[in-house]
């Protein structure tokens, strides 16, 4: 036989004449155990030409002698964490790899779910290519998957020694660990071998320290592994997660062992653990795991302890439920005199039980939207509250600043802002301080300050992320606004990766403000992509959950946006049919009556209506009164979106001077601010008093960062292209169906099922509902019988037919 190295030195020779790189990719390298085979690499790496470029792929440790070559720089080392894909390598990877063209919910979905993994990835790809359903598939994907399950099975569990598979399933029921946790749930068993086999062997372990004591698993893979263990004894189960529990409890990991507690089914254990970590809990914005606990455990237990009462309370005063808020408190107010009366709970305790009561009252107060009446009780209750409870104190404060800043009285709920920041700072507690700086940005972007307001939402969410970790509530809270400025500056496709990035936790668990924004900016980035149907359908459930929570400002925000896109269809009937429905009317809107500042977007609904009608001059008189408050009270965003509508108006009026002097007004707070999409929104007929105002005015034509500005607007308003209507006669006097209300009927009128509407035309059916009921409001009927009676009768069959002929 020809000795090995005379083979490799020819080949290293033959190669040293190529000047073109050529790459050797050597998977699976972990497997090499032949000494004979390691030399021989270990050879062809010392004495590798320039052009030849070695890429090994490995599980584990490598047999080659490459310190040497570190030292000279001549060795890339990747690890498990540089191979990860990025967000938006994710993205590319499935639009320009796999050709898939998804939404960027799904790219979110997914990344999140195997945390940038290839081979997840890949897996994911291929079964989305023959799959009917994505959407269903995408929610459902996890380690139980079918191909994912396989490989992990085959390539992954199947290679290990026995010890190391038990090993493994044991763990697995564990979120993170240590080696004493281990032990605990693997008793007898060399456990620090196991992590040490585990860890070089790149088993989807991931380090959650730089000293390498706490460690987790993959999403996927301890999704896996955890639907192995289900086979396993219902007892056996149980006894792991009773040794998890008490292990974590003994050493003040209080938090981490609740789970395990109430997974080992010992229910008065949990209890007392969730009393003790519940407000530590809670000031650390952890309120959703704390409700997902009290929700798990007993009745008779909660009713029995002051502290858990108070917990459910702030659980439904987070998810804007007061009724039963007051409930409890009523419930807990008793429990506290009860045992305080009896001496079972100290002077110290009652006296901070009942600081808490009061926060929460005050809180219940402002969630049904009586936030005068929330600042009054707040303001008085904060002259004298105790020093020595400083998270209560400065949620108190928070409450009493959110109210201010409803009732558009910035300056009031900027001084609020700051001094609770310095009580939740002296409480450390980073939910509060994120939640400070997150009040404090919205009132900078309710005074136009746009800039300054990404500043503090900025930090707020690397505060959250410093402390909390990556994907926390707390961080998605304040993330939601980043969606409003990244939108205002017309970076859509930002928004919509910010929003899809924290959608899912904010429509869980978020508060009512929280969940209204999240559907808000779904809308408005629907609309903007031309999908209005869609943003009509969220805008629409927008309004039903703020009438629910008692929301009235968001509610008039949701119906201000449900009005302009309809008005932008040409829907006029529909636009004072959504107006009416809410309780305004149009007509009535030109008395001199005052605006409740929680109302305010309802009538600038209104006042678009009266433009649309013809009535302009009502409009302004409407718009007036308004944007005065507005001024008055610094709220310049507002005033410059309000002022966008009388240049219109008076635009619409041949109000030459007042459409002016209003679109001066509207460039001149837009610019510093950037502020974009408030007059993008606004379409053609902004369009039009633009280049009105642009041939009048000098200073708009000149080399300058406001003719700049104007153009960038123009150009953009260019661009959009609201949806045409088709006028119909009915009963003497033209009205309008939308295309897509026009494609609805010509089916309806083949006797279709709603089902049969939606599949056929790819609606949701909620869009099919909305489409229903607008042509029946249309033709003045009750009932699809009726409709397609008025159809025929107005001649509308014919036209349908020969539309799905064509």
């Amino acid at each position: 036989m020809t000795p090995v190295d005379s083979i490799l030195t020819a080949i290293i020779n033959q190669l040293s004449r190529r000047t073109a790189p050529i790459y050797l990719v050597l998977d699976d390298a972990h497997l090499i155990v032949s000494g004979e085979t390691a030399a021989c690499i270990n050879m062809l790496v010392a004495y590798a030409p320039p052009a030849l470029r070695i890429v090994l792929a490995t599980r584990g440790e490598l047999p080659l002698e490459l310190a040497h070559m570190k030292m000279k720089g001549h060795v890339v080392s990747l690890g498990d964490s540089d191979l990860r894909f990025s967000l938006e390598e994710t993205e590319d990877y499935f639009a320009d790899i796999c050709g898939l063209d998804l939404a960027v919910s799904a790219v979110v979905a997914l990344h999140h779910k195997t945390e940038g993994w290839p081979a997840g990835l890949q897996l994911a790809a291929l079964a989305l290519a023959h799959e009917g359903s994505r959407e269903a598939f995408i929610a459902e994907f996890s380690g139980s998957q079918r191909d994912v399950a396989m490989f992990l099975t085959h390539d992954v569990l199947a290679r290990q020694a026995p010890e190391i598979q038990d090993f493994l399933l044991r763990t697995s029921i564990l979120d993170r660990f240590c080696l004493g946790l281990v032990e605990a749930v693997c008793p007898g068993q060399d456990c620090a071998a196991a992590l040490a086999t585990i860890e070089h062997s790149n088993l989807f372990l991931i380090a959650l320290d730089s000293s390498g004591q706490w460690f987790r698993y993959h999403h996927l893979f301890s999704e896996f592994l955890r639907n192995r263990l289900d086979g396993w004894a219902p007892e056996t189960r149980r006894d792991l997660h009773r040794a998890a529990a008490t292990w974590l409890a003994a050493r003040g990991h209080i938090s981490d062992a609740v789970d395990h507690a109430l997974a080992s089914g010992d229910a008065d254990h949990a209890a007392r653990l969730v009393e003790e970590c519940a407000m530590p809990l809670t000031m650390q914005g952890h309120i959703p795991k704390l409700t997902e606990w009290l929700n798990q455990l007993p009745a008779d237990l909660i009713a029995a302890r002051p502290r858990l009462l108070l917990a459910r309370v702030w659980a439904q005063f987070h998810m804007s439920r007061p009724r039963q808020a007051v409930r409890i408190l009523k419930q807990a107010k008793t429990l506290i005199g009860q045992l305080a009366e009896r001496g079972e709970i100290d002077r110290a305790t009652t006296r901070s039980l009942k600081a808490e009561l009061q926060t929460l009252t005050a809180g219940v107060i402002s969630a049904t939207d009586r936030s005068r009446t929330a600042t009054r009780v707040a303001s008085r209750w904060l002259a004298d509250f105790p020093e020595d409870e400083p998270f209560a104190r400065g949620t108190l404060a928070n409450i009493c600043a959110f109210s201010h800043y409803s009732l558009g009285e910035l300056d009031a709920a900027r001084l609020r802002s700051l001094a609770a920041r310095d009580h939740h700072a002296a409480a450390n507690s980073v939910f509060g301080i994120v939640y400070c700086d997150l009040l404090l940005g919205l009132v900078e972007i309710s005074a136009g300050n746009l800039a300054e307001a990404h500043q503090l939402l900025d930090r707020a969410c690397r505060l959250a992320r410093e402390r909390l970790g990556s994907g926390s509530y707390t961080e998605a809270m304040t993330a939601i606004f980043h969606v409003e400025l990244a939108y205002e500056w017309n970076d859509l496709q930002g928004a919509e990766r910010i929003l899809h990035q924290h959608r899912q936790i904010i429509e869980e668990c978020g508060l009512v403000v929280h969940e209204m924004a999240c559907k808000l900016h779904l809308a408005r980035l629907s609309a903007a992509h031309g999908r209005h149907d869609e943003a009509i359908v969220f805008l629409e459930r927008a309004e039903r959950l703020g009438i629910e929570k008692r929301y009235r400002r968001l509610t008039a925000a949701a119906l201000n946006e449900r009005v302009r896109l309809l008005l932008s269809r040409g829907d006029v009937r529909a636009a004072r049919l959504a107006l009416r429905s809410r309780g305004i009317e149009p007509s009535a809107e030109s008395r001199a009556a005052p605006v409740h500042p929680l109302d305010e977007y309802a009538h600038i609904g209104a006042a678009r209506v009266l433009i649309a009608e013809g009535h302009p001059a009502k409009a302004i008189a409407v718009l007036d009164r308004i944007a005065e408050r507005m001024r008055r009270d610094g709220r310049l965003r507002g005033f410059m979106q309000v002022r966008a509508l009388v240049a219109i108006a008076a635009h619409s009026a041949g109000e030459t001077l007042l459409a002016l002097a209003a679109a001066v007004d509207v460039v001149t707070l837009a610019l510093p601010q950037n502020a974009l999409r408030s007059l993008i929104d606004e379409g053609l007929p902004m369009r039009e008093v633009l280049e009105f105002a642009r041939s009048r005015i000098p200073a708009w034509s000149r080399n300058s960062s406001t003719a700049t500005f104007v153009d960038t607007l123009l150009r953009e308003l260019g661009k959009t292209a609201p949806e045409r209507a088709r006028p119909i006669a009915i009963a003497g006097r033209k009205q309008m169906l939308s295309s897509k209300e026009t494609d609805v009927a010509a089916l309806l009128l083949r006797a279709y099922t709603n089902r049969q509407l939606a599949e056929s035309l790819s609606m949701a059916p909620d869009t099919v509902k909305w489409h229903l009921k607008n042509i029946f409001g249309k033709l003045g009927v009750s009932s699809r019988t009726e409709a397609v009676l008025k159809l025929k009768e107005i001649g509308l069959d014919a036209a349908t037919e020969r539309q799905l002929a064509g």
